[in-house]
């Protein structure tokens, strides 16, 4: 039986992937999970288990390994034990971890996604010959501030910068990982856009990046727009990023290699002012008023920093890591992706003008992350959950 070696397992897209490999394969996954004891590593798998397999879980334990592992640490901080395992044992590896925080340090966003990536690689080293695959997951935005098409195979920023240390760090790690394969190792690399809820069920944990000015909109706190109702927006169900990771990656050495971008392409794109226009008629709000940057700067921000309330400074503060994804947003060609999912199930990529709907309905249902959401076929008001959302 293969056996394959996971981060990021509790993810919103490792969560989903691990789905498919149960139900597509015979795959065993050894996956890493931070947890500072046993006791701890046992409450977060059973809750993971859980989430996705509901009263079936145990139906299932079997097919996992849970190793207590933490990026941050030399080794992933694994034991002797469970680092011999995987590296005897283990074929194949996903790594899925990474810090997705736009407003962190470069130095936050590099101990994370560079450093936490290099001692992924030492692992994959010291398998040797037994390491048949290796899939990283990578993103879309290594390109950062470019406005053109961006292409699969290439890994080229021209200077231009990056939005935030995030985009940065990626860049970097995907580097280092393109030197691995470059010495000869079997590498693939799947690189995002940006991923939204299930397009059938709208489903999702994760209630950040364009969420954030989506909520703000839709509860009538903020009608300003800053950025261009022209800048197109790439954006992927949850579900097709998942399928594009597994499908892929089940096809053996024909997809080694490649690099992917799971976007949705030049042809399938919608713009902010589709966003807007949808979501104003949806959450009955009126159609916001679009500034540049510049005029924002220039001519309201600072009206707005003397007589805001600090409530509205913070609503700024935590929206303008989002801004630049609404000033610009490059487009990502999708032609590695489109001819290598042929001869698998996945289903073509859905632009988002297709499942709006969903996607609001479940923001509605579950008040933006804070509430469960109904069963099929279940009545009543949803079970509010534990915790709160993330802002």
């Amino acid at each position: 039986m293969k056996k394959l070696f996971m981060t990021g397992a509790t993810g919103f897209v490792g969560g989903e992937v691990i789905k498919r490999y149960l139900d597509r394969s015979d795959i065993h996954i050894v996956a890493m999970i931070r947890a500072v004891d046993e006791a701890r590593l046992e409450k977060r798998l059973g809750k993971l288990l859980k989430a996705h397999w509901g009263d079936k879980a145990d139906t299932v334990r079997d097919r996992f390994t849970f190793v207590r592992g933490d990026l941050l640490k030399e080794g992933f901080g694994l034991s002797d034990e469970d680092r011999e395992m995987i590296v005897t044992t283990c074929d194949s590896v996903l790594h899925c971890a990474a810090s997705v925080d736009f407003g962190a340090t470069l130095e936050f966003s590099r101990e994370y996604n560079v450093d936490g990536t290099r001692r992924m690689l030492e692992i994959c080293e010291a398998m040797g010959d037994g390491l048949e695959r290796l899939d990283y997951i990578s993103t879309a935005y290594v390109s950062g501030n470019r406005s053109d098409v961006c292409k699969e195979d290439e890994l080229s920023n021209r200077g231009i910068g990056w939005a935030n240390f995030y985009e940065q760090s990626k860049f970097e790690a995907e580097a280092l990982v393109r030197s691995f394969r470059e010495q000869g190792h079997p590498v693939s690399i799947y690189r995002p856009s940006t991923v939204v809820g299930d397009s059938n069920t709208g489903e999702t944990p994760n209630f950040n990046v364009l969420y954030w000015p989506l909520r703000v909109f839709a509860r009538g706190w903020w009608n300003l727009m800053i950025g261009y109702e022209t800048t197109p927006v790439d954006v992927v169900p949850v579900n097709y990023v998942a399928d594009c990771i597994v499908n892929l990656s089940l096809k053996g050495d024909s997809t080694i290699g490649r690099n992917y971008h799971l976007a949705a392409g030049p042809d399938k794109i919608c713009h902010i002012k589709d966003l807007a226009t949808h979501a104003s008629k949806w959450f009955n709000q009126p159609y916001p008023t679009f500034v540049t940057p510049e005029d924002f700067d220039k001519n309201i921000r600072p009206q707005m920093d003397a007589e805001a309330t600090p409530a509205l400074r913070m609503l700024i503060s935590q929206g303008k890591v989002y801004m630049p994804y609404f000033v610009r947003s490059p487009l990502f060609d999708v032609s590695n992706v489109v001819a290598d999912l042929e001869g698998t199930d996945t289903e073509p990529c859905m632009p988002i003008a297709e499942y709006f709907d969903t996607l609001f309905a479940y923001c509605v249902e579950t008040d933006w992350g804070r509430k469960r959401p109904k069963p099929p076929g279940g009545e009543g008001a949803a079970d509010t959950l534990d915790t709160p959302a993330p802002a």
